[in-house]
Parts: C-alpha cells; sequence; structure tokens
C-alpha cells in the first residue's frame, strides 16, 4: 500500500476512534510495527495527531469543544441516560455531578426534589440546578477551564476529598474493553479518581457512541465501578466483560 493511502488509513481510524494502536494498524495494513512508527512520527510533524505509548490520539480531544454544542450531540441519548440515572436518586441525599454533557442534562432534570444537595465543579451544572427548587447547589474550588466552564485542579481534588457523597455521577470520554473507564484530559480523570474514593453508589453516564473507544488516561477499571447508565445496551463483548466486574449495566 502507498504511503499517502496507508496515512489516509490511519487518519481516518483515528477521526472514528479518537485513538490508534501500534499494533492493530500494522496488522489492518499489513506492514511492520515501525511502519507504522514512522507514520505516526511523520504524520504528527505534519499537526495531524499526537504519539502516545503504543499509538496516537488526536490534537485535540472532542471535548475542547463547548460543552452547550456537545449537549446538543446525541441529545435525545442523552435524556434517556438522564432519566435512569434520576431513578438512583432520592430526597434527602448528597450528589455530586462531574462535568460532562450528560451530567449537564441530568442536572436539568432535577426537579420534584424537597431536599437534595448537590455539589459540582461544572459551573453550567450549578447553574442549571440552582433553578430547581428543593436543590442546594455546592460549587468546588479550582482552576477554572474557559471552554468546559469546569474548576479543575489540587483544590478541586483537595476538596473532594473532605466528602463523603451517597452517589456520583460521574461523564467519561471513552469505555474501553480491556482498560475500562477512560479520558482524554489528566484533570479530569484525576477528580473521577477522588470521586472513586469518596461515593457510596459510583456512577458513570456514557452513551453507545463513547463504547469502543479508547482515551489516553486510564480513569477507572470496570471494577471499581457500580453502575454505568447507557441508553441501549451496548456490544456483547461489553456486556460480558462488564458481567464480570463488581459493575451493574444499566440501559432502556
Amino acid at each position: 500500500m502507498l504511503n499517502r493511502h496507508r496515512r489516509e488509513h490511519i487518519l481516518g481510524k483515528l477521526s472514528a476512534e479518537h485513538r490508534v494502536s501500534v499494533m492493530e494498524m500494522a496488522q489492518a495494513l499489513s506492514v511492520s510495527d515501525e511502519t507504522i512508527r514512522r507514520d505516526l512520527k511523520d504524520l504528527e510533524a505534519e499537526g495531524h495527531l499526537r504519539r502516545v505509548h503504543g499509538g496516537a490520539v488526536p490534537l485535540a480531544p472532542i471535548h475542547d469543544q463547548p460543552i452547550d454544542e456537545r449537549w446538543r450531540k446525541r441529545a435525545k441519548e442523552k435524556g434517556v441516560i438522564a432519566r435512569l440515572a434520576l431513578e438512583q436518586i432520592s430526597d434527602e441525599t448528597v450528589i455530586f455531578l462531574d462535568t460532562g454533557s450528560t451530567t449537564l442534562t441530568l442536572a436539568r432534570q432535577l426537579s420534584g426534589f424537597a431536599n437534595l444537595k448537590l455539589y459540582t465543579n461544572s459551573l453550567k451544572i450549578a447553574q442549571a440546578a440552582s433553578a430547581h427548587h428543593g436543590v442546594t447547589v455546592h460549587l468546588t474550588p479550582g482552576r477554572l477551564r474557559e471552554v468546559e466552564l469546569d474548576l479543575v485542579g489540587y483544590d478541586t481534588v483537595s476538596y473532594i476529598q473532605q466528602f463523603y457523597f451517597d452517589i456520583a455521577f460521574m461523564g467519561v470520554a471513552a469505555v474501553d474493553l480491556d482498560r475500562g473507564l477512560m479520558d482524554y484530559e489528566e484533570d479530569e480523570a484525576r477528580i473521577r479518581q477522588a470521586l472513586l474514593k469518596t461515593s457510596r453508589l459510583r456512577v458513570f453516564l456514557a452513551d453507545s457512541s463513547k463504547f469502543g473507544k479508547t482515551g489516553n488516561v486510564q480513569t477507572a477499571p470496570f471494577s471499581d465501578v457500580d453502575q454505568i447508565i447507557t441508553e441501549c445496551q451496548p456490544r456483547q463483548e461489553f456486556v460480558e466483560r462488564i458481567a464480570r466486574s463488581s459493575a451493574e449495566l444499566l440501559h432502556a
């Protein structure tokens, strides 16, 4: 295969799955690992991707898009997930919603509670949840990210570690069959890892497009999660893999 065609194949795979593996590309294109590594090095020099251990990821992860833009994409699916998540919440509980377009959808549906205490590191989620009577909103400290409109960093993690939440609802960038829940940004992964240690019920919200994708930061293996909520049943290999862990898979 000509170099141009090989590289087009690599970039197409990267666009679809947000990560490419040297080994998988070498097998798919019937070339050596070293050939793929040279291709990735050249593509990185040309500004098409960023190399990571074992492969490459896009230069600009999908959640560099403003959160309102992401919220509009797959809105129906996120609505289904939010309604399933809402069934896990009862009055007189303390919950945490971290940054994400699906957790934002959930925040916009938190009506009908008399006394719900909500913590978040997202300005958008705080604003949406505060519109509901009966929901008391607490915002973490931290460094403001302008695109995401959330608070991250050492102060955010340190603040979270002081509490014990009844439920933590977390978004995620990717659900990998072998590596579990993954993200593209270390800041988000560190916050979610702190929440895993400070919450009674640990819930990840992931629409079906996240299954089969791979990030470049491992946030949590399936064994560290209590529930994964999605809008429809994922591929059977994911159903079986999650069933072998301690996590419960919920879907419509």
